[in-house]
């Protein structure tokens, strides 16, 4: 799970280097030692993954507490988060460490989880602090009533709200029929890792990968699903093969696929405009955007979406949907392209102009660039905005 929660990591580490004296506490359900765990498919899960109690990632200690998880079900009398509470409590008392309500504050990301660090933290007696990121205000609160519920309950008695995108917490207060403060903390950027190739490094790249000179290389990062636009994209590269075929589409994408990639780009005569690398490591996602000249993530819902903001820092074309924040970000035809979700020929038209157009591909980077540079941040830039607020909270 390297891959899981990248940004959450990278934001702890920007807490790190403004002062935070930070533990990172992700609890998981026990599973019994072999052959019993195979007795029980979940406990068989837990097991074959090995989480250890502790393991350090880029210099950051990850304690993995257990939940307690015995079977069948029925005859376990607490619920899943009383379990999870129980197991939060336990943990600061095994590690001996006394919370105080004056200098600790309980931060966490994705508010379905949050909910249940939000009662730990409050049977603990300190403030919790609350991200949302996307879909758990995109999809989580729609999905049912109950879940309507909880998200009502967590955004109303979190002591600090943050959205990685104004839309995030403007639709929060819609949602449920408020109007409380957030304060948004956008996700940050390395942008001396995802900054700009000089030709000789685009052609070094392209090398490696077997990509032509003369290629327009059109790149996608994201999960292998529907929503992301993936079948979106296909038609309307079909479109404009019809008047230019000089591209290829680089297709990088994790998770289990809703479709085939192969079999879609077939059907619409792409196989030869498709190079599909499959999930890769966030160590070497830099170079895939330098070998790129536009970046497009057609989604249909997104908070806001990371991999165009790294695009951006890259300095290249980044074609996108109006979806989630991206209009906070992106002016089109100054540093970047938005175009309506799920609307094929809209898309296959922009993509045209940007494929046809060198100067133009090369003025909207330089301006996404400047614009990531001197007005986004990077992660410790905006870290520092959760530290100030976390600190003025502990004051009152």
């Amino acid at each position: 799970m390297t891959n899981a929660g990248i940004f959450a990591h990278r934001q702890y580490q920007g807490l790190i280097k403004n002062g935070a004296e930070l533990t990172v506490i992700v609890p998981v359900p026990w599973s019994p030692p072999a052959p019993i765990a195979s007795l029980h498919p979940e406990w068989k899960q837990f097991a074959e993954i090995g989480y250890p109690l502790q393991r350090v990632y880029d210099g950051i200690t990850v304690y993995h507490p257990r939940i307690s998880n015995f079977k069948p079900s029925r005859l376990v009398r607490k619920s899943y988060a009383e379990r999870f509470i129980d197991c939060v409590v336990q943990f600061f008392k095994e590690h001996k460490i006394t919370l105080d309500p004056t200098k600790d504050i309980f931060y966490s990301q994705w508010l379905p989880g949050s909910a249940l660090v939000q009662q730990a933290a409050h049977k603990l007696g300190v403030k919790s602090a609350i991200l949302s990121i996307g879909d758990d205000v995109a999809l989580w609160p729609n999905s049912s009533e109950a879940n309507l519920r909880q998200f009502d309950k967590v955004f109303t008695e979190a002591d600090l709200r943050f959205a990685c995108a104004k839309y995030l917490g403007n639709q929060s207060n819609k949602l449920i029929g408020k109007n409380l403060p957030f304060t948004m903390v956008g996700w940050g950027v390395n942008y001396d890792l995802f900054k700009p190739a000089t030709i000789a490094e685009k052609k070094e790249l392209r090398v490696q990968y077997s990509i032509p000179d003369d290629k327009v290389v059109v790149l996608n990062v994201g999960t292998a699903g529907i929503r992301k636009g993936w079948l979106d994209l296909f038609d309307a590269l079909a479109e404009v093969k019809k008047t230019n075929s000089n591209f290829l589409l680089v297709a990088v994408f994790s998770g289990t696929p809703e479709l085939d990639f192969n079999q879609e780009a077939a059907k619409r005569g792409l196989t030869d405009h498709l190079l599909s690398l499959h999930d890769q490591p966030p160590a070497i996602l830099n170079k895939l955007y330098n070998l790129a000249d536009i970046f497009c993530l057609p989604s249909h819902a997104e908070g806001m979406a990371n991999v165009v903001i790294e695009a951006m820092s890259s300095g290249i074309a980044v074609v996108t949907t109006t979806v989630g924040g991206h209009p906070e970000i992106i002016e089109t035809g100054v540093n970047g392209i938005l175009v309506p979700p799920q609307q094929p020929a809209v898309l296959a038209e922009s993509l045209l102009t940007v494929i046809n157009d060198e100067h133009y591909r090369q003025k909207l980077g330089i301006a996404a660039r400047e614009f990531i540079v001197t007005k986004w941040g990077n992660f410790t830039d905006n870290a520092k905005v959760l530290y100030d607020h976390f600190t003025e909270a502990l004051k009152k």
